[in-house]
């Protein structure tokens, strides 16, 4: 059943703020691997915010030096935007929500996921994505969303996904939402103002949100999929190829960033103002997502299942040639 949807504003997946995608190298340079930007250096195009984040902590703290990575982290629009450069060799690898890589992959780009990004937690009542109404909204309960316009940063995405899985879960008639695509600075304020009944939100802005005063109804990812893996890395099969070791190196270092957060999250959330100049306060409260060490398959199912059920792709995403399985 098709969604009404409004592009109000054309907004990439933004987290704290919008930064530029795609590195000064031109794409031969990078088209055939390593060493052309120079010995153990991997080009990563992130999401601004908590993405960008992770893997600025994992250098921080010498774990991608450890693994023999010079990490160059190019923060950009969101993992959409990020794919073009990856592909045109631009960067050795892109951080990108999962339908993303997955929308990319159905395109016929030749991705390969070398690792997971960003993973929901395991409790409904808590997690770093929520749909936000105003204090005084009519809307008192996830049921009370049908028929409503719901801001999402890209239409036809995860947030979309992730909405219809979960309301449908509720027995919530999901045929007459409107998707409106908003970038998450500008969804505070448009709730605020009226514009949209409902907006999608992720952290910061989810607990920037909660402090004015808006409710969260919903928790998207949490409800859809308990754990759902959200984000990814990506890089072309190409250059999985020719440098397995430089990507098992850096698969390993974030690996060792994940188990670190996992372990002392006060120390992520102390590290948070200076490396994404974020307001303490605001570090002390938000939902950290999770992290973890390895592709989750059921995630990576269900995303596709909903990709195919929702009509955002017409066949099966091959998902064995995707994660190298």
């Amino acid at each position: 059943m098709r969604h009404r949807m409004t592009a109000v504003a054309a907004a990439g997946a933004v987290v704290f703020g919008a930064g530029a995608c795609g590195a000064a190298t031109s794409p031969a340079d990078g088209a055939n691997g390593a060493g052309a930007a120079g010995e153990g250096v991997v080009r990563v195009g992130e999401t601004d915010g908590v993405p960008s984040a992770f893997l600025k902590y994992g250098e921080q703290q010498g774990f991608f030096e450890e693994h023999g990575i010079d990490l160059r982290i190019d923060t950009s629009a969101g993992g959409a935007a990020a794919i073009p450069a990856l592909v045109g060799g631009n960067l050795d690898i892109a951080g990108s929500n999962v339908v993303s890589g997955m929308l990319a992959a159905g395109q016929g780009l030749p991705l390969r996921m070398v690792a997971p990004g960003t993973f929901a937690t395991d409790d409904v009542e808590s997690d770093f994505s929520s749909v936000l109404v105003p204090e005084d909204s009519a809307i008192a309960s996830a049921e009370d969303l049908a028929g409503t316009s719901i801001a999402v940063n890209t239409l036809q995405n995860i947030g979309d996904i992730t909405i219809m899985a979960a309301l449908e879960e509720r027995g919530v008639d999901t045929s007459g939402i409107e998707f409106v695509e908003l970038g998450f600075p500008d969804m505070l304020p448009a709730l605020e103002s009226g514009r949209v009944d409902a907006a999608w939100i992720i952290e910061p802005f989810q607990t920037m949100g909660v402090e004015q005063g808006f409710r969260p109804v919903l928790r998207p990812y949490a409800e859809s999929m308990e754990g759902l893996q959200v984000g990814s890395y990506l890089t072309t099969q190409q250059f999985a190829e020719g440098n397995a070791d430089l990507v098992e190196a850096f698969d390993a270092a974030v690996a060792d960033t994940a188990a670190s957060i996992t372990e002392d999250p006060d120390g992520f959330r102390a590290a948070l103002p200076e490396i994404e100049e974020l307001d303490p306060a605001v570090a002390d409260a938000m939902v950290l997502p999770q992290f973890k060490s390895e592709l989750d398959e059921s995630s990576l199912e269900f995303i596709a299942d909903r990709m195919l059920t929702n009509g955002f792709v017409d066949d099966a995403i091959d998902l064995d040639a995707l994660t190298g399985r």
